[in-house]
């Protein structure tokens, strides 16, 4: 199929995306593939597009829970010299500055004119732009959509009277633009200002929205930002590539989230993360999140033989509709009923396999569907997935009840703050393994955030543990009162995960930039990498290390290379 035929799929509210192994031939994956377009992401795994019509009914039974691409959104809307950032840039003997690695930005996009993204000679430090809003441009190389526009076509732009004629890729949001000049913003003396790493070569994929049937599936009300899965996984790709081409090592900053997920690091998305992180020469940095304090994780335990656990969340008015998700660990298994505001109580659902349930709640004028899956693909989970529909405010139950159970916890996620239009939380909410996915992955870099004022851990900074008790957060970075660049050119403040994730991706940066000029390195990992970092963490005298709020203490990368100095 032509790349052409392919674009108007991709881009189509007419036409399904899917996630498919590679080794499922194309018989097996939707329809034949002269109806579908089919492309690789790497790693094992592809992208499908596929006419409503042709595709049918979108059910986890029908195509699997990691068949149906999540839907992600932007987790937020002096820290350098507590980050030991400022250190190793002055240093003489160091002089770190982030020069020849790479930061890659997967976002709203970047605004490319602002003087801060530019060399000393006024060029761009971008070394690649992939619009996925903009089809009038060059494709990039195997890739079927969007527009590509290269360091040269910036500088063009640039000395354009009318840059935006040359390079037509904006930053409407301002997130990624923000995001940006924390961690590889230049150096501002006027405004007493610099990015982690000033000197770092930039890289940018501008995501698309996600199309209205996964807005749908998913619960999210149609205002929400929201980013699609596979391409989040194509924007990987991308950055992969254009290390590669440039022969750069390059740091992925990844400040995206949400609540969906088996929260164990077995997601689609993590496990393209991991692999490249697992590739010589590459990093990547992931926020935790700003979950902690939104009452959106339950945590309960049932006993076999036992009484069912009720978990009581509050509906505030205003919400049209949102998904839940029930996770436990096999071979444990559970099963469920709800009982509306009115006091209306549904049957206990029977356990068939891949069964879908349509609940009608009379007296509150709501529609609940269920669906079970107890054999997810590449996992040893349980997953009971809730989908409200003209949900009735007060005060809902979920029952959980002991089906079979050799030790019996399990969690519930309510969706992140940014897909839900008015408050939705548990009355019992529990304030751990509150981390947004993807930060579950097990081998790319997790960070929470702090206040670098008070040294204290921010009341929403997502906290581990993952759901499989994996050690997340790594480390703490600075993530409150951060300055960075507006859309229009004005210095301000922002706190939150984002920017957390900003400074760490700058601060990693910085070390790979350390470790390339050692003698004898012939390749860097994340694991080297993580590990540096970790060994000049600061910790508390009161706290035991690790834990669920601090990983191993806070970002101190001066300290990491003095320790090292030591050695």
């Amino acid at each position: 199929m032509s790349a052409e035929q392919c674009r108007e799929k991709i881009l189509s509210q007419d036409y399904v995306d899917f996630l498919s192994p590679s080794y499922r031939s194309e018989e097996n994956i939707v329809v034949r593939q002269d109806q579908s377009c089919i492309l690789p992401l790497g790693f094992g795994y592809r992208a499908v597009y596929v006419e409503k019509g042709l595709a049918g009914e979108i059910s986890l039974e029908r195509y699997g829970y990691q068949g149906i691409p999540g839907c992600y959104t932007l987790i937020d809307t002096s820290a350098l010299n507590e980050a030991g950032i400022s250190a190793v840039q002055n240093y003489p003997a160091l002089q770190l500055r982030g020069r020849d690695i790479m930061i890659g930005f997967i976002d709203t996009g970047i605004d490319y004119e602002n003087m801060i993204f530019r060399n000393s000679a006024g060029g761009t430090r971008i070394a690649g732009i992939w619009d996925q809003t903009v089809q009038t441009g060059t494709l990039p190389e195997g890739f079927a959509y969007g527009s590509e526009y290269t360091e040269e076509m910036i500088n063009e732009a640039l000395r354009s009277e009318d840059p935006l004629a040359v390079v037509p890729s904006q930053d409407e949001n301002g997130h990624g633009t923000f995001l940006a000049s924390v961690a590889a913003g230049g150096v501002s003396t006027e405004n007493q200002f610099s990015g982690a790493a000033p000197e770092a070569v930039i890289g940018v994929v501008k995501l698309k929205e996600a199309k209205n049937y996964l807005k749908d599936f998913y619960g999210i009300y149609s205002g929400a930002p929201c980013y699609q899965e596979n391409d989040i996984m194509f924007g990987l790709k991308y950055l992969h590539e254009l290390a590669v081409k440039r022969g750069l090592p390059i740091v992925m900053c990844i400040a995206l989230g949400s609540n969906m997920g088996p929260h164990d690091g077995s997601s689609l998305l993590s496990q393209i993360l991991d692999s490249y992180t697992n590739v010589l020469n590459h990093c990547i940095v992931i926020g935790g999140g700003n979950e902690a304090n939104k009452r959106h994780h339950y945590y309960g335990e049932v006993e076999q033989g036992g009484p069912a656990k009720e978990a009581e969340l509050r509906v505030e008015e205003g919400t049209s509709g949102f998904a839940a998700e029930l996770w436990g660990r096999l071979p444990n298994i559970v099963t469920v009923y709800l009982i509306s505001p009115s006091g209306e109580r549904s049957p206990t659902l029977s356990l068939r396999q891949g069964s879908k349930y349509h609940l009608g709640f009379v007296f509150d004028d709501t529609q609940v569907e269920i669906e079970y899956r107890l054999l997810l693909e590449n996992s040893n989970s349980q997953l009971i997935f809730f989908r409200f529909r003209g949900v009735a405010k007060g005060i809902w139950k979920i029952g959980v009840e002991p089906r079979y159970i050799v030790k019996g916890g399990f969690h519930i996620w309510l969706p992140v703050s940014e897909f839900l239009e008015s408050d939705v939380y548990f009355l019992e909410a529990n304030p751990d393994t509150t981390l947004s996915e993807p930060g579950s992955t097990r081998d790319s870099i997790t960070v929470s955030y702090y206040n670098s004022i008070d040294n204290g851990i921010d009341i929403n900074s997502g906290r581990g543990y993952t759901r499989c008790t994996t050690l997340k957060p790594d480390f703490a970075s600075p993530g409150v009162d951060i300055t960075g660049i507006t859309l229009d050119g004005r210095f301000v403040k922002k706190s939150g995960s984002s920017v957390s994730a900003g400074i760490a991706a700058g601060a990693v940066a910085l070390i790979m930039e350390w470790l390339v000029k050692q003698p004898n390195v012939r390749g860097i990992t994340c694991n080297q990498v993580r590990n540096i970092i970790l060994f000049g963490t600061n910790q508390r005298d009161d706290m035991d290390y690790p834990n669920r709020e601090w990983g191993y203490g806070t970002i101190d990368i001066y300290q990491s290379l003095n320790r090292l100095r030591e050695l």
